[in-house]
């Protein structure tokens, strides 16, 4: 009877033993469950500001693009601009030229007829 008593007492002991490590795997295990919830929601934030960022970096994409083909056609434009001054300098040349011969011929046939006046004066 001695050994069933001590049988029994050594299985409440392990029982006691047994319910104290599930009370503290429980304890652990609610603890982990609330870690992951919490690293869950803290994904679910990160995965939405990531789904923002996404989104802002497409418009800013966006935005490149079009600032960039803006900056073509004005590049190009200045291109333009820039042969047309060209251009118009060199038309700018040829007319003062034309100005300075015209000036020239002027001259020399103001100088004729002063000289035919004087004839006809000294008729």
């Amino acid at each position: 009877m001695d050994k069933f008593k001590e049988k029994v007492n050594s299985l409440r002991t392990e029982l006691d033993t047994a319910t104290a490590k599930v009370e503290e795997l429980t304890a652990e295990k609610k603890k982990l469950e609330e870690e992951i919830s919490a690293k869950e929601q803290e994904n679910s934030s990160l995965q939405k500001k990531v789904g923002k960022l996404e989104g802002d970096l497409d418009e800013i994409e966006k935005n490149l693009r079009e600032t960039t083909e803006k900056l073509r056609e004005l590049e190009i434009k200045n291109e333009n601009n820039e042969r047309q001054v060209t251009k118009l300098d060199q038309e700018k040349i040829k007319l003062e030229e034309t100005v300075e011969e015209l000036k020239e011929k002027l001259k020399e046939k103001d100088k004729e007829l002063e000289d035919t006046l004087k004839s006809i004066e000294n008729l």
